[in-house]
């Protein structure tokens, strides 16, 4: 009897360890997002992150009437997934009207998360994009 209790107890622990690790694995916001006034984009610029060296997304925000968002009034942060490391907020530049740049420093390496999040008539929009750091 007590073996098909810890067989049971062991099974009810690979379940759950499965299916955190399934909602882990998604993060909460897409690289691309769009609705029926806007659309904003992440996307890495560099080809590759390396350790306690800056990196950089490009973020494009655009009306979907086509007319680039400018000024726009967001923070992009990166933080670790899997462990807590901190949370590293990016430097933002806007290079050309609607695309800007966001540098920051990853501090250690793993997967890394950076999100971004823009107010915009008082509605708050989030992108975001895993990237590994070697």
């Amino acid at each position: 009897m007590k073996a098909r209790w810890i067989i049971l107890l062991l099974f009810g622990f690979m379940l759950l360890f499965i299916l955190f690790r399934l909602v882990e694995d998604h993060p909460s916001a897409e690289a691309l997002y769009i609705d029926d006034q806007i659309r904003m984009q992440i996307t890495p610029v560099d080809s590759s992150a390396v350790s306690m060296q800056e990196t950089t997304f490009e973020l494009q925000i655009d009306e979907l009437s086509g007319i680039p968002v400018t000024g726009a009034d967001f923070d992009l942060n990166i933080t670790m997934p899997d462990m807590f490391c901190g949370v590293f907020p990016a430097s933002i530049e806007e290079i050309q009207p609607g695309v800007y740049h966001a540098t920051v420093v990853p501090v250690m390496r793993g997967k890394w998360q950076a999100e971004a999040e823009l107010q915009w008539k008082e509605r708050y929009v989030k992108v975001s994009t895993v990237f590994k750091v070697h």
